[in-house]
């Protein structure tokens, strides 16, 4: 009987260890966020896209126009508006990532209570398994008072194992359950990261813009005649190209030495130098307004075996940590530099760092642009670390991935390639950061 009552009680618990997840109780419990709260973010957020789309619209064909100080002005005042859409967009689409970030956290919770109980029902049936290992039919037989007695136990003992494997099967279900809810977790924690470097980034425009427009007043006294003397004065303005390149500035690359370089690297690898330079500035700026990366000529304030490394390992990412690991070793080793002493991005709030140098490749990507940069650049090995090489490896990158038509399209999905991997990426951080690159490349068109 003793049997038979642990067979049942090791089936129930797989029972209960198998349905517990999708139990109303497990989700019901500080459900996070309910359905109305997101359908409400997501209408939200439809209705300020809608308003951004007129605001587009309407700054196209300005900028379409005829330059004028009238233009001008009516440009500054529709870039100002349609930034200030864009950051109560920014707003809704993170607390859409902060509420995903907060179910994904429940539901592991939940996941790993349920692994938990699936462990104890293991170890109970695992347990009584063992006590009867290795022991013949004969002496079972014979520890039994009869054969009802011995044919129960016998059933007993089959259950359980039948429900050893079944619990087995679960157990490494939910395992890999867990890990793609990490993985997903890790990405929301991303989504939400870039999301807030790209709000700092619409602030820092708009002020930008008022401040643009102040000048431009200030410069013309409301006169015509004395803005298109000033337009024709102006063409190549440093001064506005160090506002437009702000954060690549930071990083010790001078508004010269970039335009210099991008419309090198751009010409190599078949794409617009505007577009090249406004993707390196917005990329350069999340990642600032994220703190990875400091003032200074070198980009990055991490650790290979920290930031990088260890913190794969610490993800249960061994093969991308050896991987990454040996690519940068191989890297550095070619150039003789010590991999101790190289600057890396720091590892964020979400995943890792060790991206290197200014188009923050990760070592296993820089390979895959190494001997195409080395025959343009002739810099025989090429150095991540150096602007020139890095600005051509984000170019060739670029390229590929569709900005050599040299179309609105082509680079749209380039960017959003650059930023997720993905060309058609639908998140709203891949249209937004994209957006934010054709603005700002149009901004560029318009200095150089």
């Amino acid at each position: 009987m003793r049997v038979k009552t642990i067979a049942f009680a090791i089936l129930c618990s797989g029972f209960f260890f198998s349905s517990a997840l999708f139990s109303p109780a497990a989700h019901a419990a500080g459900a996070i966020p309910d359905a109305s709260r997101r359908s409400d973010i997501e209408s939200q957020i439809a209705q300020l896209e809608s308003q951004a789309n007129v605001l587009d619209t309407a700054l196209q064909e300005v900028q379409g126009a005829a330059r004028s100080l009238d233009n001008d002005v009516k440009a500054l005042d529709i870039e100002v508006r349609r930034r200030e859409i864009e950051i109560k967009r920014l707003n809704l689409a993170i607390q859409k990532a902060a509420d995903d970030i907060k179910q994904k956290i429940q539901d592991i919770a939940v996941l790993s209570q349920k692994i938990t109980r699936g462990r104890s029902a293991l170890a109970s049936g695992l347990l009584l398994l063992s006590t009867y290992d290795g022991e013949n039919a004969l002496t079972i037989l014979l520890k039994h008072r009869s054969l009802s007695d011995f044919f129960t136990s016998l059933y007993g003992l089959q259950r359980v194992e039948a429900g050893v494997q079944e619990t087995l099967g679960i157990f490494r279900e939910d395992r890999a359950t867990v890990e793609r809810e990490k993985n997903d977790l890790e990405g929301f924690q991303e989504e939400q990261q870039n999301l807030k470097g790209l709000q700092e980034m619409e602030r820092r425009f708009i002020a930008q813009k008022k401040q643009e427009k102040d000048e431009l007043l200030r410069l013309t006294r409301g006169k015509e005649a004395v803005f298109q003397q000033l337009l024709k004065s102006k063409k190549q303005d440093i001064a506005t190209l160090k506002t437009q390149l702000f954060y690549l500035e930071k990083t010790g690359i001078s508004a010269q030495d970039a335009v210099a370089l991008a419309d090198a690297a751009a010409k190599r690898a078949g794409i617009r130098t505007s577009f090249l330079l406004a993707l390196l500035e917005v990329e350069t700026g999340k990642q600032f307004e994220d703190g990875v990366i400091s003032v200074g000529t070198n980009l990055g304030t991490g650790n290979w075996q920290r930031d990088l490394y260890q913190c794969y390992l610490n993800l249960g990412k061994r093969s991308s940590a050896e991987s990454e690991k040996a690519a940068l070793f191989g890297i550095t080793g070619a150039l003789g530099l010590n991999p101790d002493a190289m600057p890396v991005s720091r590892k964020p709030s979400y995943g890792c760092g060790g991206a290197m140098g200014p188009a923050q490749f990760l070592p296993t990507t820089w390979l895959r642009f190494s001997d195409r940069v080395a025959q343009l650049t002739s810099h025989n090995p090429p150095n991540p670390w150096d602007a020139g090489d890095a600005f051509t490896a984000a170019a060739l990158f670029l390229a590929d991935a569709g900005a050599s038509s040299q179309t609105v399209a082509g680079e749209t999905m380039a960017a959003k390639t650059y930023l997720s991997g993905r060309p058609n990426c639908t998140k709203y951080v891949c249209r937004s950061y994209a957006n934010k690159i054709m603005a700002l490349a149009r901004d560029i068109d318009r200095t150089l």
